[in-house]
């Protein structure tokens, strides 16, 4: 399911269940190992999903498990987050489709998102599905959305790719055709930085948005 790949020194972690990709707990720790795997040579990551769907978001499965597998599963959604925020290379997002919530916050967190153009959609549709959010992503999405963005939250409005551009999920859009180059100049470009001084510049910009996260409660499923 999930597979790391060494590119013209770049890393490509690419997260294709076969299926759409939703994210349980298993999936979401397999993230955050090949995350650690790829720490240690401070080289540039690329996260990629499957051709038409990033991730359809949570696995619903988990939540309707019960309150220890869903509570384990919406901990490990926050793992992934802070690994992301956390990670001391950077960190790019691909999405090839569409990406619903889980996947959305992984747009969220990383140092550049690039989207592809197509009927697709990303955004948090939770008030649709009749859910309640989480904290952390909504401190997440308060850092990282426009101001048209965080109210669309609560609508469950869902955007088109250059929407989604628009209002922070996404940095960059592109045409399918142009995405392999896009996300080699992206990668040249994160390359060909000094890896202390953006450690050093990431984890300044990030103290406190991960130090909100992880004070954050979940929901008590009980």
């Amino acid at each position: 399911m999930i597979t790391i790949e060494q590119r013209d020194g770049a890393h490509i972690i690419t997260l294709d269940d076969g299926k759409v990709n939703a994210l349980n707990k298993d999936k979401l720790d397999g993230l955050v190992n090949a995350l650690a795997e790829c720490a240690a040579e401070k080289a540039p990551v690329a996260i990629r999903g499957r051709k038409g769907i990033f991730s359809a978001g949570f696995d619903l499965k988990g939540f309707a498990a019960g309150p220890d597998v869903a509570t384990a599963q919406l901990q490990a959604g926050k793992d992934a987050i802070l690994a992301i925020l956390r990670h001391p290379a950077p960190v790019v997002t691909v999405c090839e489709g569409h990406a619903y919530p889980m996947g959305a916050f992984l747009m969220l967190a990383a140092d550049k998102a690039i989207g592809t153009e197509g009927e697709f959609v990303t955004g948090m549709n939770e008030s649709a599905i009749g859910m309640a959010l989480p904290i952390y992503p909504m401190i997440l999405g308060a850092a990282r959305l426009s101001p048209f963005g965080r109210k669309a939250v609560a609508t469950s409005q869902m955007f088109s790719p250059h929407e989604a551009r628009d209002v922070g999920y996404f940095d960059e859009v592109v045409a399918p055709d142009a995405l392999e180059d896009a996300v080699a100049a992206t990668l040249t470009h994160m390359k060909g930085l000094n890896m202390g001084a953006f450690h050093a510049n990431k984890s300044a910009m990030n103290k406190h948005l991960i130090a909100d996260i992880e004070a954050s409660p979940l929901p008590d499923f009980g």
